[in-house]
């Protein structure tokens, strides 16, 4: 088990450098709201602000993609995503989005709850800039397992 103490030393020198785009992202899309109803689309709207804010280089093939969404989340130290085509879908497995303790300590155990919604948004709004049909959608089609790993699935 980790100690409180090392949890908290590590969420007073990590959270700003792990959290600060979608901290910047967060409060311009909360800024516009009254009351917060749905958290689920609050975040997704907010995902998509991310990635109008954090625009992708032109990419030229299904691993170029790959690379320069992986490129982000490094810096955030956000995981890495997998891309893979099967069948006229587009899988997006995004991985180590989570980061436990950590996470629970900055933003609290809530979480969770929105953190898959920021991610599908984000990815919607990439995927939209680089030629996606308006018809096709980001959806979440797994639940985040113990290691911070979620599907997604851009489809009709």
């Amino acid at each position: 088990m980790v100690s409180p103490k090392k949890i908290d030393y590590r969420i007073q020198r990590q959270s700003a450098r792990q959290w600060r785009s979608l901290l910047a992202a967060t409060a311009h899309g909360l800024s516009s709201l009254t009351e917060l109803k749905n958290p689920h689309a609050v975040m997704h709207g907010i995902g998509m602000q991310f990635g109008s804010q954090t625009t992708l280089p032109a990419c030229e093939t299904l691993g170029d993609l790959q690379a320069a969404m992986c490129s982000v989340w490094q810096d955030m130290d956000w995981g890495w995503v997998e891309l893979e085509e099967n069948d006229g879908t587009l899988r997006i497995t995004h991985h180590s989005s989570t980061n436990g303790n950590l996470r629970n300590g900055a933003f609290g155990s809530e979480t969770p709850l929105w953190v898959t919604a920021f991610l599908e948004g984000t990815y919607q709004k990439w995927l939209a800039a680089m030629g996606a049909n308006d018809s096709l959608c980001v959806r979440q089609i797994s639940e985040t397992d113990e290691f911070g790993s979620t599907e997604y699935q851009l489809s009709m």
